[in-house]
């Protein structure tokens, strides 16, 4: 997959894969009570903690730059953008029916889905032509790396 996005392109990506994710572990919530609700509300913060770091550094990057990028808060980019991104990890059809029956089956969800991000964000990073876009990506990458990191720690301590 070849892209020319800029680093701003790729961070409000980031942000709306983020908000996707914030939006499924919610529906879970919803859905569910005790202890998987509990790890889902986490779940959920984490995603919202990740859509911070990625604004703040939207924030640091279009500093001084604020007309070339104005854009991206178009209505017709968000859906762009998103559109991109839409379901290729998040299966909002599924209606978490099965993925959070109980604990066990939700942390393993979850860790898919971070997995599919993780491979998502780096079948673009391959495209990217620019170094600081690269450079973006890469932090993107390590941080969803992260997540992946604690649900599968995570889950190896249930099915102990």
């Amino acid at each position: 997959m070849s892209n020319s996005f800029s680093g701003l392109e790729m961070l409000k990506i980031a942000i709306l894969m983020e908000d996707e994710g914030y939006n499924f572990y919610k529906n879970g919530i919803e859905n569910t009570s005790g202890e998987v609700k509990n790890f889902l509300l986490n779940a959920a913060e984490q995603e919202s903690m990740h859509k911070e770091k990625f604004a703040k550094l939207y924030d640091e990057m279009s500093a001084g730059k604020e007309e070339e990028s104005e854009y991206l808060f178009d209505n017709e980019v968000d859906k762009f953008l998103g559109g991109l991104i839409e379901n290729q990890v998040y299966d909002k059809k599924a209606k978490n029916k099965d993925a959070f029956k109980d604990l066990v089956s939700a942390v393993k969800n979850s860790l898919n889905t971070e997995e599919l991000t993780v491979k998502v964000y780096t079948e673009l990073y391959k495209g990217i032509k620019h170094e600081e876009a690269k450079e973006i990506m890469n932090k993107i990458i390590e941080e969803e790396k992260q997540h992946v990191e604690y649900f599968g720690n995570l889950l190896k301590k249930l099915e102990a």
